[in-house]
């Protein structure tokens, strides 16, 4: 009855008596530490559970860390966006400033830039490399150009299509252009990426609870003839329970750190190729690791589940164990 055994109370007549709190306190102390070191009886069959274990908490949690840091790059180049309005070839500079300094006073409009055609031929010839062919035409095909950033408040859909259509009706306009519409499908695959990882998150999950559950039941199974003495002397269910919730409870921890090795070295292993490709689109974004508190969240979550698998598993076996 190794497994349930703890240390005997001390002699009355020697020490004072234990209160109840403390005893108990005591015995979850035993119980714990006992758990811990009967892990390691059997670390090869044990290590491959907490690797199943790791990996069903590892893969929600890279994709709910990749999606929430792609959130934060879609805002930010959301935030860096702006609407192209190019000017009539007729319309002289002071015209496109007055207008630029018209648009600058709506409420809607955070920010207006002008950019003259001269500057605009400029901009191209240093960009393009096409210097050469450029200073052989005799006129400038390039339109003066005003950049519009939108306030926080209207980078909706309907706020910019309202905004555009308004713009279109400007005597100076000539077109307008908005960059904004691959980032709405942008934001649009992020949902449906967030609810099927939600949904997978939530399979995952129950896979815990199952493989917790089942490794418990085959625990219960080998110590059934000991759980049937235990109740035959008077041992009561939370007693018996106390060992089988510890084992979940170490086994969901091990599984979290594990879980969260394999996060971090995967974030380690991509950060360069996205980093790279940040670049090419002139963002400093970065791929992050768990923080502190998504690191707190995975073990809560790891631990939690293991546990509750293991209550869920131990509570149904034990009141199918009664002595006849």
């Amino acid at each position: 009855m190794a497994f349930f055994k703890s240390k005997p109370a001390h002699n009355a007549s020697r020490t004072r008596p234990e209160s109840s709190s403390k005893r108990l306190l005591r015995e979850h102390k035993e119980v714990a530490i006992s758990s811990w070191r009967r892990l390691w009886h059997t670390p090869i069959a044990n290590l491959l559970t907490w690797l199943t274990l790791a990996i069903a908490l590892a893969l929600p949690a890279a994709l709910l860390l990749l999606l929430n840091q792609a959130q934060h790059l879609g805002q930010q180049l959301n935030e860096n966006s702006h609407i192209s309005v190019f000017l009539t070839p007729y319309a002289s500079q002071e015209q496109g400033q007055a207008l630029a300094n018209q648009l600058q006073a709506r409420s809607d409009i955070k920010q207006v830039t002008y950019i003259s055609a001269d500057d605009a031929l400029i901009n191209f010839k240093d960009t393009s490399g096409l210097s050469d062919v450029l200073e052989s035409l005799t006129d400038n095909p390039l339109p003066a150009t005003l950049l519009l950033e939108p306030t926080d408040s209207a980078l909706t859909t309907e706020a910019v299509a309202q905004l555009t259509e308004e713009l279109r009706q400007l005597e100076l306009v000539d077109q307008v252009l908005v960059d904004m519409a691959w980032l709405d499908r942008l934001q649009a695959i992020l949902r449906t990426s967030e609810r099927l990882t939600y949904s997978l998150a939530l399979l995952l999950a129950l896979g815990v609870l199952l493989v917790v559950g089942n490794t418990v039941r085959l625990q219960i199974e080998n110590r059934k003839q000991e759980i049937l003495v235990i109740k035959l002397v008077g041992g009561t269910d939370a007693y018996l329970r106390r060992p089988f919730l510890y084992a979940g409870f170490w086994a969901g921890l091990c599984a979290a750190l594990l879980a969260w090795v394999i996060i971090q070295l995967g974030v380690a292993y991509l950060h360069g190729p996205l980093r790279t490709l940040a670049q090419s689109y002139q963002s400093d974004w970065q791929l992050q690791g768990l923080g502190l508190t998504g690191s707190l969240i995975l073990l809560a979550c790891g631990c939690g589940l293991s546990v509750f698998g293991a209550a869920l598993t131990v509570g149904r076996q034990l009141r199918l164990i009664e002595p006849k």
